[in-house]
């Protein structure tokens, strides 16, 4: 019972700053039940698409980041010749993220001696974790971290609210998607290199 009141506590104090709690006795009139409802700020979720699906079309913005040695890279290295890049916001923490990497190591495969490149930028906050995952995961692209976690350079230059994540920017350098996954990434990118 210890335990239950413990994970109910932590719980409600881990409710964002919008929910509220609410009574209410008459659904359950044999019980006085506490009933959490997080109501949503749908606002917060307009600012957040739009700010997030304002990069489509734009030039995309540098940023350097370690790779697993401790060397530092620039998305800029990656970025234009001649090749398509898609750069893929991830942690070895993320459940979705390592759901959907399959998915994005079959599109790699397919893809890549057509001119398709993958640059992984991890929001871990450990080395072995996000080392461990590369290799489990079997991600042959460059990988990058800062480790600090969703402190990264990465959240604040590119608006990464949730992961995974990704950013789909052309032999020129202008982000052209956003957010592709499962059969969308592969229809964007047949589209682009045919089937």
């Amino acid at each position: 019972m210890k335990k239950m009141m413990f994970s109910f506590a932590l719980m409600l104090a881990t409710l964002p700053a919008g929910a509220q709690q609410v009574n209410d006795p008459a659904s359950v009139p044999a019980q006085k039940i506490r009933q959490v409802v997080v109501k949503r700020d749908r606002s917060k979720d307009a600012e957040r698409e739009a700010a997030t699906k304002a990069f489509i079309g734009q030039q995309f913005t540098d940023l350097e980041m370690a790779d697993a040695d401790g060397n530092m890279h620039k998305l800029s290295e990656y970025v234009g010749n001649g090749r398509w890049l898609f750069v893929d916001m991830w942690a070895s923490w993320c459940g979705p993220c390592r759901g959907e990497m399959p998915n994005v190591v079959a599109a790699y495969e397919k893809f890549h001696d057509k001119g398709f490149d993958i640059v992984g930028l991890s929001l871990d906050n450990k080395k072995e974790p996000w080392l461990k995952a590369v290799e489990d995961l079997k991600m042959p692209w460059t990988q990058l971290s800062d480790l600090k976690g969703w402190q990264s350079i990465v959240t604040g230059v590119y608006k990464v609210w949730s992961i995974p994540d990704n950013l789909l920017i052309d032999p020129q350098g202008k982000i052209v998607a956003r957010g592709l996954r499962g059969e969308g990434l592969h229809a964007k990118l047949a589209e682009i290199f045919g089937k």
